[in-house]
């Protein structure tokens, strides 16, 4: 038993250095990046739990793990992807997101390789059934979660598909805004407008030179 809990111990150590990507998010808030890298740790868990368990039961003659343990663990990956992916998406951009992912994921790959890749004797690398069903299940996650990230970020900051009816109160993203809604927006608030922390780069662009433009018009 202190075996397997030796085991699990040290999978999880492996899974430190996915969390890197979390790193290279030098403008998301700290506690945003904590709240990320937990979830990740966790996502790549229940996928390395995943992987194991559904590879062991496909290839092994006799099953080395539960039905109900592999289920779980598959499940378990499913439901935790859906909120770590919300909750990504509402801090970054698609393209960010599926960056963060994806490189957790590869990370994970890269560092159990030898493991799952070496033969017997450990002088070198095979192929085999093991690690065919590994490598096939785990591009399948990889491609879930890059599915997962599709979408576009709202106004607000919140993910939805384009073809998502837009409610009364929601604020159109003004990076496709008419530059008449920016000036009026700029009259209204006027320098303001800046303050908004939902701004994008592009949109706080936008109101930067509508805003010089006026100064010198004024001027």
């Amino acid at each position: 038993m202190n075996s397997i809990y030796w085991v699990i111990f040290m999978g999880l150590l492996l899974n430190i250095p996915s969390l890197v990507p979390v790193l290279f998010l030098h403008k998301t808030q700290k506690n945003v990046k904590i709240s990320i890298a937990i979830r990740l740790f966790l996502l790549n868990a229940f996928l390395m739990l995943s992987l194991v368990t559904l590879s062991q039961n496909i290839t092994q003659k006799y099953g080395l793990f539960p039905v109900w343990l592999v289920l779980a663990a598959i499940v378990q990956f499913a439901v935790t992807l859906v909120p770590t992916v919300k909750f990504v998406r509402n801090h970054l951009t698609v393209g960010k997101s599926r960056a963060v992912i994806l490189s957790s994921f590869l990370i994970v790959y890269a560092v159990r390789f030898h493991g799952v890749f070496s033969d017997l004797n450990g002088s070198g690398y095979t192929i085999n059934g093991y690690n065919t069903v590994w490598t096939s299940f785990f591009l399948f996650a990889c491609l879930l979660a890059y599915l997962a990230c599709a979408g576009r970020k709202t106004y607000s900051g919140s993910s939805e598909s384009s073809s998502a009816p837009q409610s009364d109160y929601f604020k159109p993203n003004k990076e496709y805004e008419t530059q008449s809604q920016i000036d009026y927006d700029i009259a209204v608030k006027g320098r303001s407008v800046m303050s908004d922390p939902n701004l994008s780069i592009v949109e706080q662009q936008r109101y930067r030179d509508a805003l010089e433009k006026k100064e010198r018009e004024d001027s």
